[in-house]
């Protein structure tokens, strides 16, 4: 059989399942020392029975031999304290009753060191201490009380005895000192053991903290880019998809507030609504996409004309809107002009040879308005006037009482 197997079958029988460790570290060096024992008496039963007056002797050696086996199997159970305890009393009272029955003390107190080498590694101090008093105390009286007599302690048995004295306590010292050996590697596994988990616990958590740094790091991002692009939808909900500029939505939105601020701080405020002449004209001529880049060359002239303060719009099709906050009818007049000129003089020919473009701007002031309603009626009579007048012109309109227009401007 392969010797692996014997030292995993030795392991098993020496291995004792208590919660305690100082517990299982004496009962682990009790089984060691009682399969020490138990070999010890095997061999030494006999050859006392063939020195002179040993016949008491190896039979107490070979009871104590057996009481070692019940009590090993006492403490495997678990039963520690009880089996130890069984087989010292059975050592003790085999030594008391060998002078005893015998009447002749002889080598008693050479046997009695093997209870007390036991009982240094199996026991705890208290009840080491309690086996030498008795071991001692019983080695005292008895060797008084029952001296040798006859037959006198022969040489033979004075060197048996001290052999299995001798090789009593080697056994004892050896196999407890393998135990708490065998318990130091235990204890140092389990310590490497322990080591080897914290470690990993340690980086385990280095791991989770990095994570967490990370996925908080990209959720932080994912919310800006979230927060980014409900900023970008907000505003594209509100821009014309084709221009660029604001829709009429942002308008309606933004007009109150601006004709509200305007006559709050007694600021005039000018409203301008430019339409793109005969529009239709250039769909039909020379096609939707021509008319498309018409839009979006106006809406480019349109916002290069105005001021980052001014809101600039398509308000419908080919009409937009331009307000001019915190100014009057005069410098926005001028303002459409340019816009007006501007768009003239734009290259249309750079997207379909032929095409011209010319804009009507209608446009009004809320120096003596009642309201956005009549700014806006007023923009946009301006510009009824403008087409209606031959198209190509600004016509500027107060919002007051005078309901006739300023000279158009073309």
């Amino acid at each position: 059989m392969p010797a692996s197997v014997w030292r995993r079958r030795a392991r098993a029988l020496l291995s004792v399942d208590h919660p305690q460790p100082e517990v299982r570290t004496r009962a682990t060096n009790a089984l060691v020392v009682l399969a020490g024992v138990f070999l010890v008496g095997l061999v030494s039963t006999v050859p006392l029975f063939f020195t002179p007056g040993g016949a008491v002797a190896g039979v107490t050696c070979g009871l104590v031999t057996l009481v070692a086996l019940g009590s090993g199997a006492l403490i495997r159970s678990g039963h520690v304290d009880i089996g130890l305890a069984v087989f010292f009393l059975a050592l003790m009272v085999g030594n008391l009753a060998a002078f005893l029955v015998g009447n002749d003390a002889r080598l008693t107190s050479v046997y009695l060191v093997i209870p007390v080498a036991i009982a240094g590694v199996t026991l705890p101090f208290f009840g080491t201490a309690i086996v030498t008093t008795a071991a001692v105390a019983m080695s005292i009286w008895g060797t008084l009380s029952y001296p040798s007599t006859d037959p006198a302690v022969s040489a033979p048995e004075i060197i048996t005895a001290g052999l299995i004295v001798m090789l009593a306590v080697l056994v004892t010292s050896l196999l407890g000192g393998w135990g708490q050996r065998r318990e130091a590697v235990r204890a140092d596994k389990s310590a490497r053991r322990a080591s080897e988990l914290a470690e990993g616990l340690r980086i385990t958590n280095t791991e989770l903290e990095d994570r967490v740094v990370q996925r908080t790091e990209e959720l932080q991002y994912a919310l800006a880019r979230q927060e980014t692009l409900v900023g970008e939808l907000a505003e594209l909900s509100v821009r014309d998809s084709l221009t660029g500029l604001h829709n009429r939505r942002h308008a309606d939105d933004e007009l109150p507030r601006l004709v509200a601020a305007g006559e709050r701080y007694g600021q005039s405020l000018s409203l301008a609504i430019a339409d793109l002449d005969h529009f239709k004209e250039v769909n039909d001529r020379y096609s939707y996409t021509v008319g498309d880049q018409v839009l979006q060359a106006f809406a480019r002239i349109l916002a290069e004309t105005a001021r980052s303060s001014d809101l600039v719009a398509r308000y419908g099709g080919e009409e937009f809107l331009l307000v001019m906050p915190q100014t009057g009818l005069e410098h926005g007049t001028l303002v459409c002009q340019r816009l007006r000129e501007s768009v003239a003089a734009h290259p249309w020919n750079d997207i379909a040879p032929g095409l011209r473009v010319t804009v009507s701007v209608g446009v009004a002031d809320s120096g003596q308005s009642t309201g956005l309603l009549t700014l806006v009626s007023a923009a946009d009579m301006a510009l009824h006037e403008a087409k209606r007048s031959g198209r190509d012109r600004v016509v500027a309109w107060p919002s007051g009482e005078r309901r006739t227009p300023l000279t158009p401007t073309d």
